[in-house]
């Protein structure tokens, strides 16, 4: 079963923003309501990047989820800033939005030009199945208008104007919102955030051209593509997957073991063990496990050590490579038959 993307909040404008961004990545997206998620939740940061990552944690513990939370806000610099963080009870949280567009607008009675210059800001916390989290923010700038305009959107929509388009927030479409928002922007930068490493032509072009083989072993950073790889491979070909710190989808195991030949063998992304400072973690993990051979990813930097007690590898990456060069690459390993494995580095030009 794949992961849900529950965003905590239960306001029907917001979701629909967030499922026009976020609908092409492939699970779900419910709002608190409809994962049936109502923990309490106290707003007492002092930002609006911890109000946001509160409230995602709190649904969180509730789902175990990827839960997405945004803390957003109009920031008007002739009042020193306000509402800010305080924007949603601002002149308290039953007040309409009606009174308090009108407050702000009396408070700017006299200010001109640049003194009326505002902007909503977004922050994005998004805390993942394993209790990580990742931020974004962003900001739409504009002007406080001298009155209302438009019906669209919600909030300090009507007040906002925005020089590049000639009318307000509120008067823009939901598709032209979302280019520009704040939280179109915050969101979309999330998504990447989500979606970072997916670029499979050269594993496809790399199953078809090396086929025949007995096994496939993927160190993980899939993204979503272990359902594509699962079709690519032929069907007697045992297809070995474990999740990378990418996979934020995904409901692969972190860590295999398994017995080829008279080897044992420990397949990891390789994060858990910072592998990107050396291996020395995972050499020790691998020989507390009986394990003689380990393998690894998460680098994007091929890699081959030999001769100790475990034989440690990096096949590379395919999509991102980082090593000097940025050569894709993979690695075959072969055994012959007296069940002595070898390694070879391969490159695409």
């Amino acid at each position: 079963m794949k992961h849900r993307i529950i965003f905590a909040t239960g306001n029907a404008g917001k979701m629909k923003e967030i499922r026009l961004i976020l609908e092409d990545l492939g699970c779900p997206v419910l709002s608190m309501k409809e994962a049936q998620a109502d923990p309490e939740i106290v707003e007492n940061g002092a930002t609006f990047g911890e109000n946001a990552e509160i409230k995602a944690r709190a649904v969180w513990a509730c789902t175990g989820d990827i839960v997405l939370a945004d803390d957003s806000g109009l920031v008007v610099d002739y009042i020193g800033g306000e509402p800010g963080i305080y924007s949603a009870r601002y002149l308290g949280e039953d007040t309409s939005y009606d009174i308090k567009n009108q407050n702000i607008i009396v408070r700017l009675a006299g200010a001109e030009g640049e003194q009326r210059s505002a902007r909503f800001v977004c922050n994005i916390a998004a805390v993942l199945p394993d209790g990580s989290v990742l931020h974004t923010e962003a900001a739409m700038e504009g002007f406080i208008t001298e009155k209302p305009a438009g019906s669209g959107g919600f909030g300090y929509d009507p007040i906002l104007y925005l020089p590049e388009f000639g009318k307000t927030s509120a008067e823009l479409t939901i598709e032209e919102k979302n280019k520009i928002s704040h939280r179109g922007k915050a969101l979309e930068a999330m998504k990447a955030h989500l979606n970072t490493h997916r670029k499979d032509d050269n594993l496809e072009r790399i199953i078809e051209e090396e086929a025949p083989f007995d096994m496939l072993i993927h160190l993980g950073d899939a993204e979503g593509s272990e359902y594509l790889i699962e079709d690519w491979v032929d069907k007697d070909c045992q297809l070995e997957m474990v999740k990378g710190n990418n996979d934020f989808f995904s409901v692969l195991e972190r860590e295999i073991e398994l017995e080829l030949g008279n080897h044992r063998i420990l397949l990891t992304h390789g994060h858990y063990y910072n592998v990107s400072l050396g291996v020395e973690g995972l050499r020790e993990e691998a020989i507390e496990r009986g394990c003689d051979i380990a393998m690894y990813g998460h680098t994007h930097r091929p890699y081959l050590e030999q001769g100790g007690k475990v034989t440690i590898l990096n096949p590379g990456s395919l999509s991102y490579p980082r090593q000097e060069g940025h050569r894709p690459s993979y690695m075959i390993m072969e055994l012959d038959k007296d069940g002595t494995p070898s390694y070879h580095t391969c490159y695409l030009d």
